[in-house]
């Protein structure tokens, strides 16, 4: 389990504490972002792929008519089940569970107009999660899709090799839509690893006009911040081998 990193306590408010009090593993910038997104777009339906401790689930849940969570640790689900009356549970393989969940939107003509994917953090897991929506949904509204954790390494492959351009009603995609963060020297989990940031896709009905601009608008930020990370040591590049973290 990841602990909450010390950087973003308590101590400095991230001002919505009292409407979303259960724990929350984003950046308090991530958070401000989040609960400005959800509260302005109050989407009709969304999916959160990874559930955690019900921090981003709670804001869903307060603005969104009905929520589909996907996790696959049933306990995760059994403690959050009794908190929200208006969150459908589907535990098991996200990858599994997307396709015939996407298919039951669509028969019930369901507005799926937000979805958060902060599931299975290696390569393979991103990129299936992705792949699912891609080439198993049609909207019939507007929906804005969250990849949270874009500047790790190995979600941001997983992230980048998704097959965008094959997906018609993919509009827009920056895998850098907000930065992500070098954890402190002392801090005791994932000691100067890069970690958090958001990338976003946006899908609409109408299929777009010409080919698909997938942007990195944070590149040089990203670079920069990887060249000072653990990620970049030779001890991390011969453990990624041997774990096949980026296949």
């Amino acid at each position: 389990m990841i602990k909450q990193p010390s950087d973003f306590s308590a101590a400095i408010p991230f001002l919505w504490e009292n409407d979303y009090p259960l724990p929350w593993f984003m950046t308090r910038w991530e958070k401000l972002a989040f609960v400005s997104m959800v509260e302005r777009l109050k989407p009709s339906v969304a999916i959160e792929i990874g559930n955690a401790s019900g921090g981003s689930l709670q804001v869903l849940s307060k603005n969104c008519a009905k929520v589909y969570a996907l996790d696959y640790d049933a306990a995760v689900h059994e403690k959050l089940k009794s908190k929200f009356s208006n969150v459908s549970f589907h535990t098991g393989d996200s990858k599994a569970i997307l396709p015939a969940l996407l298919k039951q939107i669509s028969d019930r003509g369901e507005r799926l107009e937000f979805i958060l994917i902060d599931g299975d953090h290696s390569t393979s897991g991103v990129r299936g999660d992705i792949n699912a929506i891609l080439h198993n949904y049609k909207p019939i509204t507007t929906c804005y899709i969250i990849f949270h954790d874009s500047f790790n390494p190995v979600c941001r492959k997983g992230i980048v090799d998704a097959d965008w351009e094959n997906c018609p009603y993919i509009h827009g995609v920056d895998i850098d839509f907000l930065p992500g963060y070098v954890f402190a020297e002392d801090n005791a989990y994932e000691r100067k690893g890069l970690w958090f940031g958001w990338s976003m896709a946006i899908m609409k009905p109408e299929a777009r006009s010409g080919k698909l601009q997938v942007q990195q608008s944070l590149e040089p930020t990203y670079k920069a911040m990887f060249k000072a990370s653990r990620n970049n040591t030779l001890t991390y590049r011969i453990m990624s081998l041997f774990k096949n973290r980026y296949k």
